[in-house]
């Protein structure tokens, strides 16, 4: 059985930058103090290799838990949307199934972090829209410029989420995919959203602005949140000062043209 190759971590801190080997940090432990993992997030791959269908998974769901234990993802081939809740990771498929996630599927693409709430808040008001609810979030949020992850726990007097279908080789280009999307709507839900925001100038690794994935209480309804109208909700927000990305291994990446020249 071949053992996997140690993996390279790309640290952007809001100190400076760093290029780190994990076998190198266990060399130096006894004299480099290595840094507690909160308010960090990991991102597994980027978003601009996935919109160009790089969808093998390379990271396994144990592999996962211990990078974080909240978050938002897919699946080997694309099948369908992850969505990682109080150390429990779920898939959303696209016939509206949702189950919890074997230990030995993989990723392609997930944006995790051990959730420490440093921000927490009550709605006022309804909030009649996802535009509405952005909106909200934008004059809570904390200092410019640095991505947060966000919890939302509520009662939805509507939503709609989707998912995707399982793609198979030649992979499609991300925007080919979403085109197949299964959508659902709800109303009268309780249920909790799960997300991030990222600002633009993270773009080359993950979408800029909000990705929130619903899940509901009971673990039966979830997916990529296109839209919502909440009647109350508690918030939940963590900045995060340090993203690790874990540089995909897959053939398909290392053969990747990531050049943005004609």
């Amino acid at each position: 059985m071949l053992e996997r190759v140690p993996r390279l971590s790309i640290r952007i801190a809001s100190r400076g930058f760093l290029l780190l080997l994990p076998a190198l940090l266990v060399a130096l432990a006894g004299c480099v103090p290595v840094p507690p993992p909160e308010d960090e997030v990991t991102q597994v791959s980027t978003y601009p290799a996935l919109e160009m269908g790089l969808y093998d998974g390379d990271v396994t769901y144990a592999e996962l838990a211990q990078m974080g234990n909240f978050g938002i993802g897919t699946f080997d081939g694309m099948d369908g949307e992850m969505i990682a809740l109080d150390g429990q990771f779920y898939q959303a498929r696209s016939d509206g199934s949702v189950r919890r996630a074997d230990n030995t599927l993989e990723t392609p693409f997930a944006t995790v972090t051990f959730f420490t709430a440093e921000q927490r808040l009550q709605t006022a008001e309804p909030l009649a829209s996802y535009d509405q609810l952005k909106a909200y979030l934008a004059t809570v949020a904390p200092p410019a410029n640095r991505p947060y992850a966000i919890r939302l726990d509520g009662r939805f007097s509507y939503v709609k989420i989707r998912s995707v279908p399982r793609q198979n080789e030649p992979y499609p280009p991300l925007a080919d995919v979403v085109a197949q999307q299964a959508t659902w709507e709800w109303k009268d839900i309780r249920g909790t959203l799960v997300g991030y925001w990222f600002p633009e100038y993270l773009s080359a690794l993950n979408a800029p602005g909000y990705h929130l994935h619903f899940i509901s209480d009971d673990k039966q309804v979830a997916g990529h949140l296109l839209e919502c109208s909440l009647d109350g909700a508690t918030i939940a927000l963590e900045p995060l000062d340090r993203v690790t990305l874990q540089i995909p291994q897959t053939a398909a990446f290392a053969a990747a043209d990531f050049s943005t020249e004609p």
